[in-house]
């Protein structure tokens, strides 16, 4: 399994290093921030997953899961995004990001592992303490009759009654 990791915090570096420490066959690329991770995906490296802390600077793990996503959704093939957040009430902005799973921070390193696991492996991150991941589906995603019906409401400015 090759996973790119986005930290720049040694605390949050250490964690993974420990949930990996007895995983086999396991290659880590670390970078310090999204703006290289980006660079390194889009100059084409495969990677089965992508673990981001979202308290990375200057650009957070939560933008570069949305960027990933989007060049996903115009066909590039990109992994998911596992995020290491702070706070429990982020996990509607991991959702927005449209992360597969979270990780609160500190991370327990055999949950962890078992998230790593199975994201990797396009299954649902586990039901454990700390964990979830729920994102948010993209309008591109929409079925079929609601992208119809976002694209059939009018434009408010099309119909004349500008300036009433």
């Amino acid at each position: 399994m090759k996973i790119l990791f986005v930290a720049s915090n040694p605390r949050v570096v250490e964690q993974l290093d420990t949930a990996l420490l007895g995983m086999p066959e396991v290659e880590v690329d670390r970078v310090p921030g999204p703006k290289r991770a980006l660079e390194l995906l889009d100059e084409g490296r495969a990677y089965d997953l992508v673990v981001a802390d979202a308290d990375t600077a200057p650009m957070g793990g939560m933008h570069l899961s949305r960027e990933i996503h989007a060049r996903g959704q115009m066909g590039r093939d990109m992994p998911p995004v596992v995020l290491l957040v702070a706070r429990e009430d982020d996990a509607w902005l991991s959702n927005w990001s449209q992360a597969e799973a979270l990780a609160r921070k500190p991370a327990d390193p055999f949950d962890l592992a078992e998230v790593v696991q199975r994201v990797a492996a396009g299954e649902p991150p586990p039901a454990l303490p700390g964990v979830g991941g729920a994102p948010s589906p993209s309008l591109l995603d929409l079925p079929e009759p609601a992208a119809e019906l976002v694209a059939a409401e009018p434009d408010p400015g099309q119909d004349g009654d500008r300036g009433r």
